[in-house]
């Protein structure tokens, strides 16, 4: 990097900081960038310049973008705080002692994925020796997150009513932009029914239970799980293993937790203004399993690929999420309860379907998806 460069970009580093430490002591037991990133960015090619952005994402990011999936899991297990004080879960202890679990209810939004070796991306600063996640190599995750959104929706122009990302494309753009949506109960694309984005949401709450109650081994190739959609998603040789722990050695003896805590994301995610449409509650209980409260009724699921990155991300604040739990029950905080108490109970899939389909009844199965009310 040319010195110009170079010290633009320690300004910008340095006004972050100056900028945000009244904000910092709220969000410093968030779970920060581990050792093994810092050792791997060491090693890497782009040392310097990735020290400066793991930075960044460690002590800026994370003040900046709401942690919300964390504070709702850990109000589900055992944190009592009232309504609209989620907040207040996201405690040291809370954190460490769930780290495995919250990386899993992270893991949708943050995959991790190896880079292309042998036809590495055209972006600078990514270095296809090291695993990509955010923490990482920051700088590489933004340009290859801007290059997703911005080829989507050249897609999506030229090739309406189809994935603008499949198998073989990078996990990052296929599960924000392209056919793995369902990860956050969002639609593949613009027209699909909101019954067929149902149904790829159960196949992967199936497959999720699966490795979350240790009924399908983790070293087994996905394509022979018994499920051929599935099989499609995942051909070749992807086991759960390096699905959800490429390079991320330290949480695959504890995969069923990574697991239970990617189901939780997509369920809160389905709570979401910004995913997902929504009918107010009814009051009735689940009919199949009436131990639990069954919540309203998704009227559209949205797609992500049309919409406006922060419409989108206003929906996804604690902002948004107390004024649901303030007037609404259930609220998302009910719904992971409800899947967590099936989970530490290990019941078959056949018992936490009967809550799948409650959680996500839909009212109008032929409802198209689009990007809602979150564009220009």
């Amino acid at each position: 990097m040319k010195k110009a460069g170079l010290n633009r970009c320690l300004a910008a580093a340095l006004i972050v900081a100056t900028l945000l430490p009244g904000v910092a002591p709220a969000f410093q037991v968030l779970p920060r960038i581990s050792d093994v990133d810092r050792k791997l960015t060491g090693l890497g090619g782009n040392q310097f310049i990735d020290g400066i952005g793991q930075w960044l994402v460690g002590n800026a990011l994370p003040m900046i973008k709401s942690p919300v999936h964390e504070a709702i899991t850990l109000n589900a297990l055992d944190c009592v705080v009232p309504a609209g004080s989620e907040a207040q879960c996201l405690t040291t202890a809370a954190v460490r002692g769930n780290q495995v679990l919250l990386y899993g209810v992270r893991w949708p939004d943050d995959p991790p994925f190896a880079l292309n070796r042998a036809s590495p991306p055209r972006i600078a600063d990514c270095d296809p020796k090291v695993t990509l996640r955010s923490t990482a190599q920051p700088k590489c995750w933004k340009g290859l997150f801007s290059d997703a959104d911005k080829t989507a929706k050249q897609r999506m122009a030229s090739k309406p009513r189809q994935p603008a990302f499949g198998p073989g494309d990078y996990l990052l753009y296929r599960s924000h932009f392209g056919d793995l949506q369902f990860f956050h109960s969002m639609a593949a694309y613009d027209g699909e029914t909101a019954a067929e984005t149902q149904q790829r949401m159960r196949m992967w709450a199936q497959f999720l239970w699966g490795v979350a109650t240790k009924a399908i081994p983790t070293d087994r190739f996905i394509r022979t799980v018994g499920d051929d959609q599935l099989a499609h998603y995942f051909p070749g040789d992807m086991t759960a293993t390096n699905l959800f722990a490429t390079g991320i050695i330290e949480v695959r003896k504890d995969l069923d937790k990574v697991a239970i805590g990617a189901l939780l994301h997509m369920l809160q995610d389905s709570f979401s203004q910004a995913h997902a449409g929504r009918n107010p509650e009814s009051g009735a209980s689940c009919e199949a399993i009436p131990r639990f409260a069954q919540p309203g009724k998704i009227s559209q699921f949205y797609s992500y690929a049309g919409q406006v990155g922060n419409l989108h991300d206003h929906e996804d604040t604690f902002n948004a999420l107390g004024l649901q739990t303030l007037q609404v029950s259930p609220s998302v905080v009910d719904a992971s309860r409800a899947f967590l108490t099936l989970w530490k109970e290990n019941a078959p899939w056949s018992e936490a379907e009967e809550y799948f389909d409650c959680a996500f009844a839909l009212d109008a199965p032929n409802a198209p998806a689009g990007p809602g009310p979150f564009t220009n």
